[in-house]
C-alpha cells in the first residue's frame, strides 16, 4: 500500500467519525453528546470553568472539521481546504478568488492554524 493510499484512508475515516459534542442551550455553548450531568457535579467555579472551556474548544474544533458547501464561503474566511467527495485526491488549498481555482471542488474546511510555540 502506498503512502498516499493511507492518506486518503485517514481522511475518509476522519470525516466519518462522530462528534463528541453537540450545541447546547443553557450555560454551555457546547456539551458532551449524550452525557447526563449530575447534581453538584461541579463543586467549585474552577471545575465548572475548566469543563466549560475544554468542551467549548473541542466543539469549535469539531465544527471546523465539518465540510461546508462552496456557496457558504466568504472572502473574509481567506484560504481554505477545498474537497470533492468522495475523497479521491488531496484537497486544494486556496480560495475561489485564485486564478487556478479548480472547478470540481464542492466543499471546504477552514484551515486550523497551530498554536504558537512558547519559548
Amino acid at each position: 500500500m502506498k503512502r498516499y493510499d493511507l492518506f486518503y484512508m485517514f481522511l475518509e475515516a476522519w470525516f466519518t467519525v462522530e462528534r463528541l459534542t453537540e450545541k447546547s442551550i443553557g450555560c454551555f455553548q457546547y456539551d458532551l453528546k449524550n452525557y447526563k450531568h449530575k447534581t453538584h457535579e461541579f463543586n467549585d467555579y474552577h471545575a465548572f470553568y475548566a469543563y466549560s472551556m475544554a468542551v467549548k474548544r473541542l466543539g469549535e474544533l469539531e465544527g471546523a472539521l465539518v465540510p461546508r458547501p462552496l456557496d457558504e464561503w466568504d472572502e473574509d474566511m481567506g484560504d481554505c481546504l477545498w474537497w470533492t467527495f468522495p475523497i479521491e485526491e488531496p484537497p486544494y488549498c486556496g480560495s475561489p478568488l485564485d486564478c487556478d481555482f479548480p472547478d470540481h471542488v464542492t466543499h471546504f474546511t477552514r484551515l486550523l492554524l497551530p498554536l504558537e510555540v512558547e519559548d
